[in-house]
């Protein structure tokens, strides 16, 4: 049929109509692609050209306050495969098992994974050094290679290891420095931006934008990296003489608040985190995050408030022995007492009847402002108040909760018992009895520097949180009673000649797991003190916890107390050797010479020079027996010597507690008992107590236990 005319131009307008209509619509997309899609589609575009990386800044270094490097970022590989490459793969894993401490089977397995890459990572720290990674590489298997990352190395090991943290394979920060100071080390990323083509290849001549990386900022540290070794060597004794659960010590500059040192024991390896930390058992920063009743060390916060409100008559005397206080009956740490004596003496030998008896002349109202004062907060809280310190997780302590507080509560209170403190917080608040009544913010960082320009960046001033706690004339006046106690009282074995050292000696019994009551058993003992006690330059703490055999601060932690001291002064006058070198503590011979029939006084005075630690049997005036015998060597400052002024029968039996086997033999030749030893290592327990008389004794049992490190 052939279209009519009519049909033919309907027909072509449709088709022109239908035209239009798809020329206007492109016209229109155009349109909409120049103008409104245009920002998107080429920010789209430019996504896809162009290749963005992140460059990461370098992590700060961690320095000591002589300059000496404690922690730095080093480069660190991790080890891959090609799995399409790799030809025999039992063969392969095989030879890396032993460099990379991964089991065969776990590396075979990694290997026989339907996957074209896998990484060869074992658990825990999985990065390698740049030695590692060469012996990896020389061993030429196809298919194996090694990827470039970063790692922290900690370049004294174990040292300060709570102060300082570590970084996990993650790159996240746990504890210490590492993780207060996060934001500080890590620096900003940089970032670079190129145009690419399809396959990913940088294109020519285009303009690229960079943005470099800021680098992290270093630490520089109030730690003294020699006074630290000092303090983690005395700890170390201390656990293996003792064999304790814990430890931990702190040096301190009273007159800034600056932290010299801190350790604690049991620590960790940083370098091996995942093989020697475990969170329950030596992750916890004991100085700064562990609160417990601290015992007669606390008796210097009663004192010092009793000496500057008038209520302290060194002269007047009391009863000692016992106490009732609300229907319960107080003693002193001896059960018995020492009769009537002064209030001077019950400081000395740390009578808890002398200090209810000061809490009672102070009444609620002052002993809880002095507490307070004192920087530990209201015991009328539940919780106390926190030091400050630039480090994490610090603890505040436990106290009562409510008010008023029951006469109970406040006479134990007196004497450092119903209340849980941290060490960090004894040590502040003797530092203001030792500087003249300032309370001062501890404080690790001294100041940050720019890595790049070497610049100092942020300053850490000392900062006096409260002055004239008590007033200079009383912290020197209790200055003086301290040094007493050193001098005549508890704290005798902390004493050295010439370096005038105070201090007062804890022994605090550990409340029972089940929260009811006290372990007859298991007690913290410790020792703070300071030096000079006249003008103090440092202060020190020292807590054992659950030391075996002498439970004791007086004997346990007062000679380590004492070694801390004597050494932080040498460093601080530029006299110490390098306790970090392995000679630092080779010290010269000494050989004994024939003290027989000498007067006991001057050579207890020589020996003493010699820093030979001299032990007097006998209340004779002249030398009768001797050991070491006449010229035999022993160790500058390591030596023991013991002089009998009397016969056998008149002794008291020595405490041979940590003593090797020959000196322990030798010495009880020397008083005429058979000794018997059953074990090796070092003696543990004696038979006959230390001094317990030896009337007609002539046996003696000692057992023996290779340290608990060994």
């Amino acid at each position: 049929m052939i279209p009519t005319r009519k049909q033919s131009k309907l027909r072509s307008l449709f088709v022109g109509i239908t035209c239009i209509l798809l020329l206007t619509t492109v016209i229109f997309r155009l349109f909409w692609l120049q103008t409104v899609d245009a920002s998107f589609l080429r920010d789209r575009a430019q996504h896809i050209w162009e290749k963005k990386e992140i460059i990461q800044p370098k992590r700060g270094a961690i320095v000591d306050r002589n300059g000496n490097e404690l922690v730095q970022e080093v480069t660190e590989y991790y080890i891959a495969a090609d799995l399409k490459q790799v030809k025999n793969k039992r063969e392969t894993a095989e030879r890396l098992s032993p460099l990379l401490d991964i089991p065969v089977n776990e590396l075979l397995a990694k290997l026989n994974r339907k996957a074209s890459q896998v990484e060869l990572r074992k658990k825990g720290n999985y990065k390698i050094s740049q030695k590692k990674r060469n012996q990896v590489m020389d061993l030429g298997l196809s298919g194996i290679y090694a990827i470039q990352t970063t790692g922290r190395k900690y370049i004294e090991g174990d040292l300060a290891a709570h102060v300082l943290g570590f970084v996990n394979v993650e790159g996240k920060p746990v504890g210490g420095l590492e993780q207060k100071y996060n934001q500080t080390l890590t620096g900003i990323p940089g970032k670079m931006t190129f145009a690419k083509d399809a396959r990913g290849n940088r294109l020519p001549n285009q303009t690229d934008d960079f943005r470099p990386a800021e680098q992290g900022k270093n630490l520089y540290l109030t730690l003294d990296r020699e006074i630290q070794h000092q303090v983690e060597n005395q700890l170390d004794q201390v656990m293996a003489r003792y064999q304790a659960k814990g430890a931990t010590a702190i040096v301190a500059d009273p007159k800034t608040g600056a932290i010299l040192a801190m350790a604690n024991r049991p620590d960790f390896d940083p370098n091996h985190f995942a093989e020697t930390w475990e969170p329950d058992v030596n992750g916890t920063n004991i100085a700064v995050s562990s609160q417990f009743e601290p015992g007669s060390t606390f008796k210097i916060v009663t004192l010092g408030a009793a000496v500057q409100e008038k209520l302290f008559d060194a002269n007047q005397t009391f009863q000692s022995g016992s106490i009732e206080v609300a229907g319960r009956k107080i003693r002193d740490w001896n059960d018995v007492g020492w009769g009537e004596i002064s209030f001077a003496k019950g400081i000395n030998l740390s009578s808890n009847v002398a200090f209810v008896k000061l809490g009672q002349e102070l009444g609620e109202e002052r002993m809880t402002r002095y507490i307070d004062r004192f920087g530990f907060g209201p015991i009328t809280d539940r919780t106390g108040r926190p030091t400050g310190i630039d480090l994490p997780s610090e603890a505040k302590g436990l106290f009562y909760g409510y008010e008023p507080l029951h006469k109970l509560e406040l006479a134990t209170t007196a004497f450092g018992q119903g209340i849980a403190v941290t060490p960090i917080q004894q040590v502040m608040a003797v530092s203001a009895v030792a500087n003249g009544g300032t309370l001062y913010r501890p404080y690790v960082v001294d100041h940050t520097q720019n890595a790049v320009t070497g610049k100092v960046e942020k300053k850490t001033k000392p900062l006096a949180v409260r002055k004239h706690v008590i007033s200079s004339s009383s912290a020197a006046k209790v200055r003086q009673l301290l040094r007493d106690v050193v001098l005549h009282g508890t704290g005798k074995e902390a004493d050295s000649p010439g370096y005038d050292i105070a201090g007062k000696t804890g022994t605090a019994q550990k409340i029972n797991e089940n929260g009811s009551g006290y372990d007859p058993d298991d007690y913290i003992v410790s020792f703070m003190g300071f030096a000079p006690a006249k003008n103090p330059r440092v202060v020190v703490y020292v807590a054992v916890d659950e030391p075996q055999g002498d439970k004791h601060g007086g004997t346990v932690a007062a000679p380590a107390a004492r070694e801390m001291i004597k050494y932080t002064i040498n460093q601080l006058n530029g006299k110490a050797k390098k306790a970090s070198s392995v000679n630092a503590f080779k010290k010269k011979d000494v050989t004994a010479g024939n003290w027989k029939g000498k007067s006991v006084v001057e050579l207890k005075k020589s020996l003493a020079k010699q820093e030979i630690r001299t032990h007097i049997l006998g209340s004779g005036d002249k030398v009768l027996a001797q050991y070491p015998s006449p010229g035999e060597h022993f160790i500058q400052g390591r030596g023991d010597a013991y002089l009998i002024t009397e016969g056998n029968k008149a002794l008291s039996m020595p405490d041979l507690r940590g003593k090797s086997l020959r000196e322990a033999m030798d010495v009880c030749r020397l008083i005429g008992l058979k000794p018997k030893a059953e074990g090796e290592g070092f003696v543990t327990s004696q038979s006959i107590s230390p001094g317990s008389p030896l009337f007609e004794e002539h046996r003696i049992q000692l057992k023996l236990e290779p340290p608990k490190w060994q």
